[in-house]
């Protein structure tokens, strides 16, 4: 099937991408299938694709980082980013995306062939690498954000697995799978305030594990990881501790400071409205009948 226009939904939100090529079945990479919609929802975003330079008359956007095959300007109304394939990528040329100031509408520029962009199955709607620089803000417009974790639907409620490298987020999570444990995306979480608490939403920016899911799960617990010679689950009381360790999972991008007042008001909340808990586990799997056990308090 070939289009002008697609639409894929991910946290609630329909993104609409306009491109003047048509748009083939692999021009996107498989995982999006489980994305895609037929016409856009009540948060409505749109992304449009373009096969030549930008616009060079555009003046006044002022670097603020130049790094990491990255460059990004900012501009009173508008956000400029130039991501820069590496060696290991697509061999594309540099893609430019030229975002408004809430990052609700965006312009991509990438020059390829018709042939090419039909067959690329690109990894992001923006042509980057990945969509996390636009979901970062449009999560931000909707009290969300993102936490580096390891989501999880089981029996209909949801949990994050977070901690420092090392701490054993792969391993507790290959050992959920074994259980039968939905996962909903790896690495990188999308979480929004879900009155009276928040829902956690899988989608296609996933880290090294290429588990993805459409679906999404009301947040009931935050599990800290540490690996240990015991299986214990204690709850973290201290809202001081629970506020330290969040705001070391969170997935900091280039917020103005605004954005990240709202980042901190979204915290807040998270720390006054979901449980925490530190988890303790070593390589016999029991753990995970632990962690069910504790969720099935939980109402739904």
């Amino acid at each position: 099937m070939q289009s002008h226009t697609r639409y894929y939904e991910a946290a609630g939100i329909t993104i609409q991408v306009n491109s003047d090529y048509l748009l083939s079945d692999t021009t996107f990479h498989p995982k999006f299938n489980a994305f895609e919609c037929r016409a856009p929802g009540k948060d409505h975003i749109s992304i449009n694709h373009h096969f030549c330079p930008p616009d060079p008359s555009i003046t006044g956007k002022t670097l603020i980082y130049d790094k990491n095959q990255w460059q990004i300007f900012k501009s009173p109304d508008f956000w400029f980013y130039t991501y820069t394939p590496g060696s290991d990528e697509t061999g594309f040329g540099p893609v430019t995306g030229i975002f408004n100031a809430d990052h609700s509408v965006a312009d991509i520029y990438l020059e390829i062939s018709q042939k090419d962009y039909s067959n690329a199955r690109f990894n992001a709607l923006t042509l980057f690498n990945t969509d996390q620089v636009l979901f970062a803000r449009i999560l931000n417009n909707t009290e969300g954000l993102i936490l580096h974790s390891n989501g999880f639907e089981i029996d209909g409620r949801g949990i994050l697995l977070t901690g420092h490298s090392g701490a054993g987020k792969s391993t507790l999570s290959r050992m959920l799978k074994q259980k039968d444990a939905h996962i909903l995306c790896d690495d990188r979480m999308f979480i929004k305030s879900c009155p009276p608490g928040f829902r956690i939403y899988g989608h296609w920016n996933h880290g090294s594990v290429s588990d993805v899911s459409s679906k999404s799960a009301p947040l009931k617990a935050v599990f800290f990881l540490e690996q240990a010679k015991e299986n214990q689950i204690i709850k973290i009381e201290d809202k001081k501790q629970i506020s330290l360790n969040l705001f070391q999972s969170v997935v900091k991008q280039f917020l103005t400071r605004e954005e990240w007042n709202t980042t901190f008001d979204t915290l807040e909340k998270m720390i006054n409205t979901i449980d925490c808990y530190t988890i303790k586990f070593n390589l016999d799997g029991k753990i995970c009948d632990k962690i069910f056990q504790l969720l099935s308090r939980y109402p739904l």
